[in-house]
């Protein structure tokens, strides 16, 4: 039976591990019953994958752990009631994944470093118990990143780490195009 304090430790190594990947500073564990099914870091950087993100490796690493013993067609049910332990709220891709794998819990590390994108209030909404801790060493080891890759604060601090020729602007959903352009 693996602790929450264990959980959130393990998640925090993901992050650690993307980050000497040159990776982002996130990872994610998903506990049922006390035993770990998955473990993930976001990997967008690595891969050039924007769904790469840690929870969503953490549910594919899962769900591959669960289909080695069961059929394809009960996968999807058997991550459901799971707890999420994570390093950072998730995005909205994310909570949706937590959402419909029926997550009863999700542990989050803090919350002061990225912009919150009001996926706390959605899974609380919906039933969710969302705990955010205080843990000063994912803070600590996100201020590390943060000053190795200073280019990348303002993305923390405004919730999107995307290149700036794929942000939108408010009032138009076209890419900005290589010429700085938009719509």
């Amino acid at each position: 039976m693996i602790s929450d304090h264990e959980a959130m430790a393990m998640a925090r190594g993901e992050a650690k591990a993307g980050m000497a990947e040159g990776g982002e500073p996130v990872g994610s564990v998903i506990v049922k019953d006390g035993e770990v099914l998955g473990r993930g870091r976001n990997r967008l950087r690595q891969d050039g994958d924007p769904t790469a993100h840690a929870e969503m490796e953490a549910y594919r690493a899962a769900a591959r752990q669960v289909g080695r013993s069961h059929a394809v067609e009960v996968v999807e049910s058997m991550l459901h009631g799971a707890t999420v332990f994570t390093t950072a709220m998730p995005c909205e891709m994310c909570a949706g994944a937590i959402l419909r794998f029926k997550a009863p819990r999700v542990v989050v590390a803090e919350v002061t470093s990225y912009k919150p994108a009001g996926t706390q209030a959605l899974m609380e909404r919906q039933g969710l118990i969302v705990d955010v801790l205080d843990d000063q060493a994912t803070l600590a080891m996100i201020e590390d990143h943060l000053r190795a890759y200073p280019d990348r604060r303002e993305a923390h601090e405004h919730g999107d780490d995307r290149p700036q020729h794929f942000r939108t602007s408010r009032n138009c959903v076209a890419p900005v195009v290589a010429t700085g352009t938009a719509c």
